[in-house]
């Protein structure tokens, strides 16, 4: 039998190295073999335990009910869940309300004072296997990014680092809607999310795409920094309900504004969606988007509700 070190085992296996060892450490998952200088080795039939249990924490298993399990018993559990209606497949969280956010926050806070990058993203994992998209976006995401605004602010963190964990946090945030979006949508809207041509930050946008799936609402997304004739052309091709666009500044360069963005989509629209702006925009200038009759949301929590008075039964 072969064996190989964690790096070859977390690429075979698609569980990241630190999560490999926190199963090991908090719920003996796996035993590995130890080299001669003491470096830990897998045998193929860990890594393709590991590999289940992480395919099975993806459908909503909860990893400490599951690791003790033997692998053809993870096997069997596998087979159960994808013979299951897909709605009945997701157990991401039996009680909501249990959920410490504190404790979560916590260790994500302490692995950004150390920037240890593979501790925020295994504690990333964690959470998004305990809660829904929008307890993600609106109890995790945006008290995370505060606290990353604040040490930006404060010299305490490049730029380059905080696009480092922004890069890790739209990677989990991918995968959380990938893996809940399959599910039907309640209602035949369609939304177009992107952000404006040059601005390239999409934490705002993918957190958009979060609560879209929280409330069942369709949507397509279509990345950062599109122009707005490119935008045009979606629409028109795909008819959306509404286009939500996310931007950091009212600002865009020194000769177009997020106004300006807007008015020249509209001018290419040969359907008439309505317009979602969010972003941190100042408050003298909403008035100039509200006079355009654009939907403006300050932050996500203002943009949560509007789906929760729009879409929620």
């Amino acid at each position: 039998m072969q064996y190989f070190n964690i790096q070859v085992a977390s690429q075979l296996s698609g569980v990241a190295s630190a999560t490999i060892r926190a199963w090991e450490k908090r719920y003996n998952a796996v035993v590995p073999e130890r080299a001669e200088n003491k470096h830990r080795l897998y045998s193929e039939t860990d890594i393709e335990k590991l590999a289940l249990l992480y395919k099975l924490t993806e459908l909503g298993q909860s990893i400490g009910k599951i690791a003790h399990l033997e692998l053809s018993e993870l096997k069997l559990v596998y087979s159960t869940l994808l013979h299951r209606p897909y709605d009945e497949r997701h157990v991401v969280t039996p009680h909501h309300d249990k959920v410490d956010y504190e404790k979560i926050l916590s260790s994500l806070h302490l692995a950004l004072e150390a920037y240890k990058l593979d501790i925020i993203s295994h504690e990333l994992e964690k959470a998004r296997n305990l809660i829904t998209p929008r307890d993600l976006c609106i109890n995790i995401i945006i008290p995370l990014f505060q606290q990353i605004g604040m040490k930006v602010a404060r010299g305490e963190f490049s730029v380059a680092q905080e696009h480092t964990i922004s890069a890790i946090v739209c990677s989990h945030i991918g995968q959380m809607i990938g893996h809940h979006y399959q599910r039907m949508s309640a209602t035949t809207d369609l939304i177009l999310i992107t952000t404006p041509e040059g601005e390239m930050h999409q934490i705002g946008i993918l957190a958009g795409a979060l609560l879209c799936v929280h409330y069942s609402i369709k949507f397509v997304y279509l990345g950062p920094s599109l122009p707005a004739v490119s935008l045009s052309e979606a629409v028109n091709a795909l008819h959306p309900s509404a286009v939500l666009i996310g931007t950091t500044r009212y600002q865009l360069d020194e000769n177009n504004t997020i106004e300006s963005y807007v008015n020249l989509l509209r001018a290419n629209l040969k359907v008439n969606p309505t317009i979602l702006v969010g972003g941190n925009v100042k408050g003298y200038l909403r008035n100039d988007l509200e006079k355009q009759k654009i939907q403006f949301f300050p932050n996500l929590i203002a943009l949560d509700e509007y789906f929760a008075k729009k879409y929620k039964s």
